[in-house]
């Protein structure tokens, strides 16, 4: 696949210039490296092709016992260079190879390499990890919601975890801005997909301060969203001037794909806040909390937050965390019947939160799916599998989580009044916001309207 040559021309040290000729099926390409060598530790040697056709070509000769400290130094510089540079061409070839490859390929390929070898402005030097920590220095505020700095923190791990990866092939490889190019970006992107099997095959990239911690198989969703959120720091690196330029400017990223969404009906809400749990005060609880959020339509961040304060004349008012800093707008949702009804429960004067316990995030979604299959939820529903892509059917309970409350009362809000913008002053979401325009394929009825009225 490579082969090396030597020009005639000497520079003033008397050293010649190493070229590189990459071969790889209709590929084939030569150009000079930019490594000087002295002419003695290269030989030119007889070798049989792989078509059995005899040939000869340049390699480097090991120093002997007796050679200076000098040259054995350059011999080990020279190729360590040589294998450094071999491996990232093949790395970007691998990931260019169902694209055409134009004819200056491997030189740009080549000048990109030594460019990451040596950033050319200290701004670029910064590593990217710095980069990351200096961001959530300057922006985390007590107010928001711990999922923020969780999904920060993930993101961070990836990244060393990145680094570290490539450590295994390019021992003084440091991700600094100045890598952070289309192919690196895309590399990144890709490690993340496979994280959980790289940190299976090289434990070792796991281990460390920063390092630790379980990885699961993700879905491209949610690499897409990691990729977002290092995009959001970069972007406050250009505006802070950090660094230069944003990465993120020509890259590409993938898309999300989401399924329709799947709410419980109104039957099936009541069928949950009848389903008798007496026996059980614990799940009890956990039931009330999801019928409350099924009412009110409130994200799970925002429900653990709540207090007496935020019931203002039988009205649930709140500024939504996710929005808080970008688009803080107090979102009112008048308190029905069976809201009022679960507040009343659990009024209790000596606690300021509205209710005595919501589980973590996690506990809590185990908790919905455990309530609605003792309710005799089991309808199937078809949903986008997160790995696969693909539409599977599942029972709904088994797909059950925070979220469906909120799908649940907005879905069913909806329906009732088809009115996307009145619905929004309830969720808080944007005008034409992209995830409320999904509850419209839902809607059987209002199709079978829209074409009855053109009949």
């Amino acid at each position: 696949m490579f082969k090396l040559y030597i020009g005639k021309r000497k520079n003033s040290s008397g050293k010649v210039e190493i070229s590189l000729r990459f071969r790889c099926g209709k590929v084939d390409q030569q150009a000079c490296t930019n490594i000087w060598i002295v002419p003695g530790l290269m030989i030119e040697e007889e070798y049989l092709s792989i078509k059995g056709m005899r040939s000869r070509r340049y390699v480097l000769r090991e120093p002997g016992d007796d050679a200076s400290a000098t040259e054995k130094s350059e011999y080990s510089a020279v190729s360590e260079h040589l294998s450094r540079m071999m491996s990232y061409i093949e790395e970007c070839f691998c990931l260019v190879r169902r694209r055409a490859i134009s004819r200056g390929w491997l030189v740009e390929t080549i000048e990109r390499f030594q460019a990451d070898e040596l950033p050319r402005i200290e701004e670029e030097r910064k590593d990217l990890l710095s980069i990351i920590d200096d961001f959530v220095m300057s922006t985390s505020v007590d107010s928001l919601s711990a999922s923020r700095d969780e999904a920060y923190a993930l993101v961070r791990r990836s990244v060393a975890r990145f680094e570290a990866f490539r450590r295994i092939k390019f021992p003084r490889f440091r991700l600094t801005a100045a890598r952070l190019d289309d192919l690196t970006l895309k590399a990144f992107e890709n490690f993340m997909a496979k994280e959980h099997l790289w940190v299976k095959k090289y434990p070792k990239i796991a281990c460390g301060a920063g390092l630790e911690g379980r990885t699961r198989a993700r879905g491209q969703n949610t690499v897409n969203d990691r990729m977002k959120l290092l995009k959001v720091i970069m972007r406050w690196a250009v505006r802070t001037r950090r660094i230069p330029n944003n990465p993120f400017d020509t890259f590409v990223g993938g898309q999300n794909v989401y399924g329709t969404p799947v709410y419980l009906t109104l039957e099936e809400r009541r069928r949950i806040e009848q389903c008798d749990l007496s026996d059980r005060p614990d799940l009890a609880l956990q039931r009330d909390i999801f019928i409350f959020q099924c009412c009110v339509g409130c994200r799970v961040s925002d429900l653990a937050g709540f207090t007496r304060g935020n019931i203002i004349d039988d009205e649930l008012n709140y500024v939504a965390r996710k929005t808080r800093e970008g688009r803080p707008i107090t979102i009112k949702v008048p308190l029905n019947r069976t809201a009022r009804n679960i507040i009343a429960r659990y009024s209790d004067s000596s606690r300021d939160t509205l209710f005595p316990k919501i589980y973590t995030r996690v506990g809590y979604n185990y908790v919905i799916k455990k309530i609605l299959k003792l309710a005799g939820i089991t309808r199937r529903v078809v949903v986008v599998n997160p790995k696969t892509r693909e539409g599977e059917s599942r029972r709904i309970y088994e797909v059950a989580s925070s979220h469906m409350a909120r799908r649940t009362f907005i879905g069913n809000i909806f329906k009732k009044f088809k009115d996307q913008s009145l619905v929004s002053e309830l969720s808080g979401h944007a005008p034409g916001s992209r995830a409320f325009s999904r509850y419209r394929e839902i809607d059987i009825e209002l199709k079978r309207e829209m074409v009855k009225a053109i009949d």
